[in-house]
C-alpha cells in the first residue's frame, strides 16, 4: 500500500470522528429547539401558508381563510379578540393586524413565485398541521445550515475544536435564534447560501469545477426557496473577491480571479434570469417600501427617499448600539479573531468565504433599511461572526499550545 493510500486510511476514522462531534451538535440544537414548540406566525408566513394550500388545489379564497385562521390563532401582535372576530375582520380587509395589504396583487406578486418553502413543507404540514409543518422544516434547515457551516470551517483550515465552536456559535447567535425557526423561507434561504459560500470556499481552494458546481447548486437553491436574494447574494460574493484583492498576498491568486469571474458570471445570470421570468425587482420592492404595502399610489423618487430612509436608519442603529452592546462585543470579537488569524498566518483564503454573506446580510439592510426589520433582514451578518469566533478560537488555542511547549505543539499537530 501507498504512503498517499495509508494516510488517508489513518485519517478516515479521525474524519469519522469529526464529523459525529458536528452532528451531534446539530442534533442537540435541534432536539432543543423542536422541544420549544413552534413559535408565531407572522405576516410573511400568512402568505407562504396561502401558497401552501393554493398548490394544493384550495381556491383563493379558501386559502386565504385557512391562512389567516392560522394567524388569528398564533399572531405574532397580542390581540385581545376572539379568533372568530380576527377571521371575519382580517377577511374583510379591515385587520385587526394584518389584512389591510395582504391581498393587494402587486405585494402578492412578491412571494407567489417563492413556492419552496411552501412545497417542501406540505408533506409534514398535512400530517402534523401548518404551523408544526412550516416549523419543522424551518428547524431542520437550520440544523443542515450548520452542518454546512462545520463543512466550511474545515475548507477553512479550522481544526476540529475551533470549528466546533464556530458551529455552537452559529446555533446561539441572531442567524438561528430566532429568526431560522421562525416560520420564514430564512432558513432553506440560509442553508442555500452556504451551499453557495461552499462552493466559493472551493474555488478559492483552487478546486474549479466543483466550486462552480456547488454555486451553480446553491444558487438554484436559493431560487426556489427565495428569488430576491439571488442578485445580491452573487454581488456580495463578488464584492468579498474584490475586497480580497486588496491583500498583497491575495493578489496574485489565480484561484481568487477565478472565483471573481464566476460570482460576475452568476450576478449577470441572477439579473438575466429574474428579468425573463418577469419576477419583482429592487423598483417594486422600493414601491413596496415607500406605499405601504402598496396601500397607496406609486411614489415618484423612491431612490431618494431610499437615501432619506438611509439616515433615519443610521440614526436608529447608532441609538441602539448600547442596548446590543452584547452583540457588539461577539462583532468585534470575531473581528479581532479574523485579523489576528491572518496575521499569524492561519487564515486561508477560502476563510473569507463566509464574510460574502455578512456582505449580503449588511446589504440587504441597506436595500430595505426598516429598523425594526433589521435584524431578520440583516441575520446572515452572524454567518462571517460565526466562523470569525472559530478563527478566535484556533488562535487561543495555538497560543496555549506554543505556551505548553512541545508536547502541546505535538497535540496541536495531530489534531
Amino acid at each position: 500500500m501507498s504512503s498517499i493510500a495509508g494516510r488517508k486510511t489513518g485519517n478516515r476514522p479521525t474524519r469519522v470522528r469529526h464529523a459525529w462531534v458536528h452532528v451531534a451538535a446539530a442534533l442537540i440544537f435541534a432536539a432543543a429547539t423542536l422541544a420549544m414548540g413552534p413559535g408565531v406566525v407572522w405576516g410573511d408566513t400568512v402568505q407562504y401558508l396561502r401558497i401552501a394550500h393554493e398548490l394544493e388545489g384550495a381556491s383563493p379564497d379558501e386559502a386565504w381563510e385557512t391562512a389567516y385562521l392560522e394567524f388569528c390563532k398564533n399572531p405574532s401582535i397580542p390581540y385581545a379578540g376572539t379568533v372568530d372576530n380576527c377571521l371575519s375582520t382580517t377577511m374583510a380587509g379591515r385587520g385587526p393586524v394584518i389584512g389591510y395589504i395582504d391581498r393587494n396583487p402587486q405585494y402578492q406578486e412578491i412571494f407567489s413565485p417563492r413556492i419552496g418553502y411552501p412545497l417542501i413543507s406540505l408533506p409534514l404540514m398535512n400530517l402534523l398541521g401548518d404551523r408544526t409543518g412550516l416549523w419543522i422544516v424551518a428547524v431542520l434547515s437550520t440544523a443542515v445550515a450548520g452542518l454546512l457551516l462545520a463543512r466550511l470551517a474545515h475548507l477553512a483550515r479550522l481544526p476540529l475544536l475551533p470549528s466546533a465552536v464556530a458551529q455552537v456559535a452559529f446555533y446561539v447567535l441572531p442567524v438561528s435564534l430566532p429568526h431560522g425557526i421562525a416560520l420564514l423561507a430564512e432558513a432553506p434561504t440560509l442553508l442555500s447560501s452556504l451551499v453557495m459560500a461552499i462552493g466559493l470556499a472551493h474555488l478559492m481552494n483552487g478546486a474549479r469545477k466543483r466550486g462552480a458546481l456547488l454555486m451553480a447548486v446553491g444558487l438554484g437553491m436559493v431560487f426556489f426557496f427565495k428569488y430576491s436574494s439571488t442578485m445580491l447574494l452573487c454581488v456580495s460574493f463578488l464584492g468579498l473577491c474584490i475586497l480580497l484583492l486588496l491583500f498583497k498576498d491575495y493578489r496574485s491568486r489565480p484561484q481568487l480571479r477565478a472565483a471573481a469571474v464566476v460570482s460576475a458570471l452568476f450576478a449577470g445570470a441572477s439579473v438575466l434570469i429574474n428579468t425573463l421570468l418577469g419576477l419583482p425587482g429592487l423598483q417594486h420592492s422600493l414601491q413596496d417600501t415607500f406605499t405601504d404595502h402598496f396601500r397607496f399610489p406609486p411614489v415618484d423618487d423612491p431612490l431618494q427617499r431610499l437615501i432619506a430612509l438611509e439616515g433615519d436608519f443610521a440614526l436608529s442603529f447608532l441609538a441602539a448600539l448600547p442596548a446590543n452592546a452584547a452583540y457588539l462585543a461577539v462583532f468585534v470579537a470575531a473581528v479581532v479573531g479574523m485579523v489576528l488569524a491572518k496575521r499569524r498566518g492561519l487564515l486561508p483564503m477560502a476563510g473569507w468565504a463566509a464574510a460574502g454573506l455578512s456582505i449580503y446580510g449588511v446589504l440587504s439592510v441597506i436595500a430595505h433599511p426598516v429598523y425594526n426589520q433589521s435584524d431578520r433582514l440583516g441575520s446572515s451578518l452572524w454567518v462571517g461572526v460565526a466562523v470569525g469566533i472559530g478563527f478566535l478560537a484556533l488562535v487561543i488555542l495555538r497560543r496555549f499550545q506554543r505556551g505548553s511547549g512541545p508536547a502541546g505543539a505535538g497535540r496541536g499537530r495531530h489534531e
